[in-house]
């Protein structure tokens, strides 16, 4: 039950990173068509905070990688509190970040 409250927690952080992420992009390109539209072929993944590409992203790498990550929110990625993004912590992370931007997507376009 732990294990679940923390992965609901982690997911309910990224959520909120990836919208002000968006929101931080239509400032950057405010006439790119739209926050999701500009984002038309997206990679979701966390691998470019890998700085020793060895295939975990580490508290340090997390928090270098940009200067919106907090030491919170990895706290609350790191499901299984083991100091480092996994790659199964990544899968998931990705996951919801592509979902977002899915329903933003969908979101846009129907209004």
């Amino acid at each position: 039950m732990k294990n679940i409250l923390m992965v609901v927690m982690a997911l309910c952080s990224v959520s909120y990173l990836q919208l002000a992420y968006a929101d931080s992009l239509e400032t950057v390109r405010p006439n790119a068509g739209g926050k999701c539209f500009s984002m038309a072929n997206t990679d979701f993944s966390l691998s470019y905070l890998d700085a020793n590409k060895d295939g975990n992203i580490s508290k340090e790498e997390y928090l270098s990688g940009d200067k919106n990550n907090t030491e919170k929110t990895f706290k609350h990625l790191d499901a299984n509190n083991d100091g480092q993004l996994d790659k199964s912590e990544q899968k998931e992370i990705e996951a919801v970040y592509k979902s977002i931007h899915d329903q933003c997507k969908l979101k846009s376009t129907a209004t």
